[in-house]
C-alpha cells in the first residue's frame, strides 16, 4: 500500500517538473497573435522576433524577365526545365562542339567573299553530320569526360524549341581545355578570318535558314578574360574578334532573315582576374557590335557590381540596354547542398528584380545538370535534384515574367522582401529569412494592393523543398504569418476584382 502511494507521488512529481520545463514554450498569448488559424507552419522552441512588412501600393517596377540556367553535360530532360519554370537556356556552342576539324579541310577556304556570294560553299554535309549524328552519340562529346547525355544537337534545339524556352549560344573558337587545336587563338591573320567567319555564319545559317530552331541570341566567347577559359588574346584581340562575330552574325539575318530579332551578347567576362572593366571598356569599344550587356558574376550578393556595370552603361549613353547575368550561382562542388547558401540564390533573384542600377533583365545559373561527375548543378548526373533547385524554383514562380513588382519593407534586416502580380492579376509576396538562428512572427500589409483574398503558401527550408504547406488569407489587407530561420515563403493571393485596390 506504502508501495503504490509513494509510486503515484513520484507520478505526480515528474509531471509537475516537465511541465516546469517546458513552459518557457508556451507562451500562449504571443503564440496566437503569430499565428492565426490560417498558418499552417508549426512552431518550434526557437528563437524568434516580431516583424512587420510594408507593401507600397504603387508599382516599383517589373521583374527579371528572363530567369534560366546553364547546360550540363551530364543530362538534359525537357521536363526538368517545365518543372523548374525556366524560360532561357545557355548552350556553349563553337568550333570544340560542332567543327573539331576543318569543316572542309582547306584553312582559309572558303574566304568572307565567297561565302556572301554563294553560302553553298560550306559543307554543309559535314553541319547536318554532326548536329544529327555527334560523335559517340552525344552532342557533349567534347566534355573529356563522363558520362554525357545521348543525344543529338537537333533533339535540343527543338525541345527548346517547343518549349518556348528563349536559347543563347557562346560562340568560342576554343573551350577550357584548349579546344580544338586547329582553331586560330586569336585569329590574326585573313585565313584565321576567314576560318572563324565561316564558323559563326555557319552556325547561324544551319540554325535558323537551312533549319527552324528559331535560335536568335548569341554571345561572343565565354570570359575571354580568363586564358583557361579558352581565349588566347588580349581584350584588343577580342573586340577585333567580336567585330567579325557581329559581322558574320548581322549578314545572316540581313541576308536571309529581314526583319527577323536578334541580339548579340558581350564581352561575357567574369569579375575576376582582370575582368571587372572589360564592360566599360567594351561599351566605349564595340558598342555597334553588341545589344546586350552579359557579364558573369559568382558574389554571394551581386548587386555592388551590377550597380557598377549598370553606371558605366548610363555614363555611355546606354541605359535601355538589357543586361544578363549570363553566369551566376556558384562553381564550387556541393554548395547548392548549402540551405544558407540557397537563401542567397533566392536573395539574388530578388535583387535583381529591384528597378534601377540593381536590375537585372536575364540571367542563366550555373549550371543545371552535373558536367560529368562534377558536383555544380542543380541536378547531379544521376538525376537527385539539390535543393538549389527548389530554391531557385520558389524564386522563379515569384519573380520571373517582367512583372509588376511593389516595394516591399520589412522591419528586419534579417528579412529581405518582394511583391508582384502575374498576368492573371495573382499577387505574391516572396519573402526570405537569412537569420541563421532567429523565426519571426511577420505582419505584413498588403492593404494598398489588396484588401481580402486567399491562395497558396510555399516554403523552402531544410525540410520543406518548395513545399505547399498550406493556404492563406488576408484579412482587412493584413496577413500574419511566420518564417522559419534559413528559409524562403512564397505567399500567392488569388485575383479577385472586389478586393484588389487599384494601383498606379
Amino acid at each position: 500500500m506504502k508501495s503504490s502511494t509513494l509510486l503515484r507521488l513520484m507520478i505526480v512529481v515528474l509531471i509537475v517538473l516537465i511541465l516546469l520545463a517546458i513552459l518557457p514554450y508556451l507562451n500562449l498569448g504571443k503564440l496566437a497573435n503569430l499565428l492565426d488559424a490560417t498558418s499552417t507552419i508549426t512552431p518550434t522552441p526557437a528563437l524568434r522576433a516580431a516583424a512587420t512588412i510594408s507593401v507600397d501600393g504603387t508599382q516599383w517596377g517589373v521583374s527579371t524577365c528572363y530567369i534560366g540556367a546553364v547546360e550540363g553535360s551530364s543530362r538534359f530532360n525537357i521536363a526538368d526545365l517545365k518543372d523548374l519554370g525556366i524560360n532561357t537556356y545557355l548552350l556553349y556552342g563553337g568550333m570544340s562542339r560542332w567543327e573539331a576539324q576543318d569543316d572542309d579541310g582547306i584553312y582559309g577556304y572558303p574566304t568572307i567573299d565567297q561565302i556572301k556570294a554563294d553560302p553553298n560553299v560550306i559543307n554543309w554535309k559535314w553541319w547536318d553530320t554532326i548536329m544529327t549524328n555527334p560523335p559517340a552519340g552525344s552532342d557533349y562529346w567534347w566534355d573529356p569526360k563522363n558520362p554525357h547525355w545521348h543525344g543529338n544537337a537537333r533533339t535540343l534545339f527543338s525541345a527548346l524549341k517547343a518549349a518556348h524556352i528563349r536559347t543563347i549560344i557562346s560562340l568560342r573558337n576554343r573551350d577550357d581545355q584548349g579546344n580544338p587545336l586547329w582553331a586560330p587563338n586569336p585569329p590574326v591573320t585573313s585565313a584565321d578570318w576567314n576560318e572563324w567567319w565561316e564558323h559563326v555564319f555557319a552556325t547561324v545559317y544551319w540554325l535558323d535558314v537551312r533549319n527552324n530552331y528559331d535560335i536568335n541570341d548569341f554571345e561572343i566567347s565565354n570570359e575571354p578574360n580568363i586564358s583557361d577559359q579558352g581565349w588566347g588574346g588580349t581584350e584588343a584581340q577580342y573586340f577585333t574578334f567580336a567585330r567579325y562575330t557581329y559581322d558574320a552574325i548581322s549578314y545572316v539575318y540581313r541576308t536571309y532573315l529581314p526583319g527577323r530579332v536578334y541580339h548579340v551578347y558581350a564581352p561575357a567576362t567574369s569579375l575576376g582576374r582582370a575582368g571587372a572593366g572589360w564592360p566599360k571598356d567594351a561599351l566605349y569599344n564595340i558598342s555597334s557590335d553588341f545589344d546586350s550587356m552579359a557579364i558573369h558574376l559568382y558574389d554571394s550578393n551581386i548587386s555592388n557590381y551590377v550597380e557598377q556595370v549598370h553606371g558605366w552603361m548610363n555614363q555611355a549613353g546606354y541605359a535601355n540596354d538589357p543586361l544578363w547575368l549570363t553566369e551566376w550561382g556558384t562553381f564550387a562542388r556541393n554548395k547548392y547542398n548549402s540551405i544558407p547558401f540557397n537563401i542567397e540564390l533566392i536573395n539574388n533573384l530578388i535583387y535583381g528584380s529591384r528597378p534601377g542600377n540593381d536590375y537585372v533583365y536575364g540571367s542563366q545559373i550555373f549550371s543545371l545538370y552535373d558536367f560529368d561527375t562534377t558536383p555544380v548543378g542543380l541536378i547531379s548526373y544521376n538525376g537527385e535534384h539539390r535543393p538549389a533547385y527548389y530554391a531557385m524554383r520558389i524564386g522563379i514562380r515569384a519573380l520571373q515574367g517582367c512583372r509588376p513588382t511593389y516595394q516591399s519593407t520589412t522591419s528586419s534586416s534579417s528579412l529581405l522582401a518582394i511583391t508582384t502580380r502575374d498576368t492573371a492579376g495573382n499577387t505574391y509576396l516572396l519573402v526570405t529569412n537569412q537569420d541563421n538562428a532567429t523565426w519571426y512572427g511577420v505582419d505584413a500589409d498588403l492593404s494598398s494592393l489588396m484588401t481580402s483574398g486567399s491562395g497558396k503558401v510555399w516554403q523552402f527550408d531544410a525540410g520543406h523543398m518548395d513545399t505547399v504547406i498550406g493556404s492563406s488569407m488576408l484579412k482587412n489587407g493584413h496577413v500574419t504569418f511566420t518564417i522559419p530561420a534559413n528559409s524562403a515563403i512564397l505567399l500567392e493571393f488569388a485575383e479577385n476584382s472586389a478586393s484588389v485596390v487599384p494601383t498606379t
